[in-house]
């Protein structure tokens, strides 16, 4: 049984598309698979038993017997699989902090529309683009009494108010600033 073009490229793409024995690299080498423990001695087609090599080291190595995995491919291939675990542990919190904020928008976004006294209404694509913004150095709470004190003021025009809230809120971390100077 021969090795898949796919399961081929598997092992190209996690050995960098390096020869693992001269390190050279296409164009200027040919690459193919070799198999650690060969064929002839019972080696399998599993990927722990694949490794890159270019058409001269392989050919030179003939039906010689590899027992060990070359120490930097078993470190790489660890280094690889402990950076996929990682990757997909930090899509996920990602994915946790996106869900957050998306219930940040709608808890705030209830909010502003009970104070104007609209139950059904909701914050347009870009003013929840807005609150997004604002939730990245405010919290919820502090946008929400903002948008409290800014409903208190009645003098204020409607199509003023968002603005008016935003002030408040600069204002605020400007204050903030100050005391940490």
């Amino acid at each position: 049984m021969s090795v898949t073009k796919k399961l081929r490229f598997e092992i190209f793409i996690r050995d960098s598309f390096q020869c693992q024995y001269c390190g050279k690299r296409p164009p200027e080498v040919i690459l193919e698979i070799d198999h650690i423990l060969p064929r002839k001695r019972g080696g399998k087609d599993d990927p722990e038993n694949l490794i890159t090599s270019c058409f001269e080291c392989n050919r030179g190595k003939r039906a010689g017997n590899l027992r060990i995995l070359p120490e930097s491919i078993r470190e790489r291939t660890e280094r690889l699989k402990e950076r996929e675990l990682q990757l997909k542990e930090f899509y996920k919190y990602q994915e946790k902090i996106k869900k957050r904020i998306e219930a940040d928008i709608d808890y705030l976004d209830r909010k502003w529309f009970s104070l104007k006294g609209e139950e059904d209404y909701c914050f347009s694509d870009l003013y929840r683009r807005y609150i997004k913004n604002l939730l990245r150095t405010f919290n919820k709470y502090e946008i929400e009494e903002a948008m409290e004190i800014t409903w208190a003021r009645s003098y204020l025009k409607e199509s003023d108010r968002f603005s008016y809230m935003c002030g408040i809120l600069w204002t605020w971390k400007r204050r903030r600033e100050k005391k940490e100077e």
